[in-house]
């Protein structure tokens, strides 16, 4: 059976032990690695810190391979984060529950068990279920264990939802820059209506001083004599 299993340990030092032991062996009793990466969260962000690719699909023996590494980039990205949001509360709460568990994806489960600071493997396996756990026997660690081709699927479905929100945030921002450039325009408008205004008023207030300057002047006193 070709599944993607995932092992958050509660140690960081043991999974980069667990780490390096599968990578110079990456196989054992049922079972055998094809790709695996080493991955740590620290805030938000899941990075890389090592990886290999057993099966010679990539020719850096340092890269994961197209499933694993697939998995990576969307728990790396914007999704990887929602997802861990929305299944944080539920993961949490029923994990040890097989039905609940199983119910939520690889993606999810994995973006949300693995906690700031902490660190996972994630691998390609065939085996005999569940054969890949005796790799972390010695190891306080939690396996998350899901068919392939049923995480190839999410991975699909990931990268579309990436897209979608892409092109969102796209619509979103050109939507933004549109209606600040109007409100920008208006006040353009606004000041060079307020500069007009302004020599207008100059001028009527010159209007009317050059008016009351040739106004007749009243000399008061002076009286019509009239003949008898």
């Amino acid at each position: 059976m070709e599944n993607v299993v995932t092992a958050i340990f509660e140690v960081e030092s043991e999974a980069y032990k667990a780490f390096a032991e599968l990578r110079n062996k990456p196989y054992g009793e049922g079972y055998s690695v094809a790709e695996a990466s080493l991955l740590k969260r620290e805030g938000d962000a899941i990075t890389v810190d090592d990886a290999f690719d057993a099966a010679g699909v990539t020719s850096d023996d340092t890269a994961a391979g197209i499933i694993v590494g697939s998995i990576v980039g969307v728990l790396g990205g914007p999704v990887g984060v929602v997802l861990g949001a929305g299944a944080g509360a539920l993961v949490g709460g029923s994990f040890d529950s097989v039905d609940a568990a199983g119910s939520i994806s690889m993606l999810e489960v994995t973006a949300a068990k693995l906690y700031d600071g902490e660190v996972a493997i994630v691998a390609l396996v065939q085996e005999d279920e569940p054969a890949f756990d005796a790799a972390f026997a010695d190891y306080k660690a939690t396996i998350i264990r899901r068919f392939a081709a049923d995480v190839a699927e999410e991975v699909d479905l990931a990268r579309e939802a990436a897209d979608d929100m892409e092109r969102q945030l796209r619509g979103q921002l050109r939507a933004e820059r549109k209606a600040e450039r109007a409100e920008k325009r208006e006040e353009r408008k606004a000041k060079i209506a307020a500069r007009f205004e302004g020599i207008k008023a100059r001028f009527q207030e010159g209007k009317q001083i050059a008016h009351e300057s040739m106004a007749p002047v009243d000399k008061g006193g002076s009286e019509t004599l009239k003949a008898d």
